[in-house]
């Protein structure tokens, strides 16, 4: 198993220990894992990086399945408190902890604009 894809499975149980989800459960979580896999590559990131990155990703497939909802059926409701979601703000806290954070905001910077994009479809 490669250091990345160690880190990746470390994430995923911070995401669990700390919320109580289960990252497979999630219909896109295999993009997300890939995703991640391509954006990190070789590179060194800390574990405190790779939580933020697969948070980020976890958050951003969550939106997907949210505006996927709101086209099937406009009816759909969508939660109020999505800025200050708590899977939001725990990859915030993570990058502010992760000592490589320059390199995590290169590689988090297409999810950036994909999770913001995705918030101004759902508001």
């Amino acid at each position: 198993m490669t250091d990345t894809l160690m880190q990746w499975d470390k994430a995923c149980k911070a995401l669990d220990e700390e919320f109580q989800l289960n990252a497979s459960e999630l219909p896109t979580i295999e993009t997300a894992k890939a995703l991640f896999l391509q954006r990190v590559g070789r590179r060194d990131i800390t574990q405190e990086a790779a939580n933020a990155l697969m948070f980020s990703l976890y958050f951003s497939g969550y939106l997907s399945m949210l505006l996927a909802f709101k086209q099937q059926s406009p009816d759909f409701e969508v939660p109020d408190y999505l800025h200050t979601h708590p899977v939001l703000e725990a990859s915030n806290r993570w990058a502010q902890l992760a000592t490589d954070g320059h390199l995590l905001l290169h590689l988090a910077q297409p999810i950036i604009k994909d999770t913001q994009a995705l918030l101004d479809q759902l508001n």
